[in-house]
């Protein structure tokens, strides 16, 4: 089975109303870089910014593979750990929609929090294309 390790970053920007999402996919050996991607979304804040990255980046992982999600996002993390509650909770949808995709693609997911802004090249390269994002998106807007 192939296993990868993923990071992920969100960013919102109030002036503007838009967030940004971030994600970089490696192999398990974490160096050998397999895709990096970054996306601008209008109307959505932070969390769902950082929430549609994670989705996103399992979304590009082939099928019957498993993953490792490294987000500096506790709450995204705790979030998709468990089983949503109810159906009216914050971000229910994108919750379900990742429940749905890790099913139907057979994955195996594993979630860890890591500290953000503390140095790791893979989560600072997913800060610097989520902030890069923001900024073309403030520029066009």
């Amino acid at each position: 089975m192939q296993e990868f390790i993923i990071y992920t970053d969100g960013g919102y920007s109030t002036s503007k109303n838009v967030g940004a999402g971030a994600y970089v996919i490696l192999k398990s050996d974490g160096t050998t870089l397999v895709e990096k991607k970054a996306f601008v979304l209008r109307n959505e804040t932070s969390q769902r910014a950082e929430l549609l990255a994670i989705l996103a980046a399992v979304n590009a992982l082939p099928y019957r593979c498993s993953a490792k999600i490294k987000t500096d996002n506790l709450a995204a993390a705790l979030g998709l750990g468990k089983a949503p509650r109810r159906r009216n909770q914050p971000d229910v949808d994108l919750l379900f929609s990742y429940k749905n995709l890790i099913r139907e693609q057979k994955l195996r997911i594993e979630i860890e929090w890591v500290r953000g802004h503390s140095g790791h090249p893979f989560n600072e390269l997913c800060d610097n294309l989520c902030t890069e994002a923001l900024a073309r998106a403030e520029e066009e807007l």
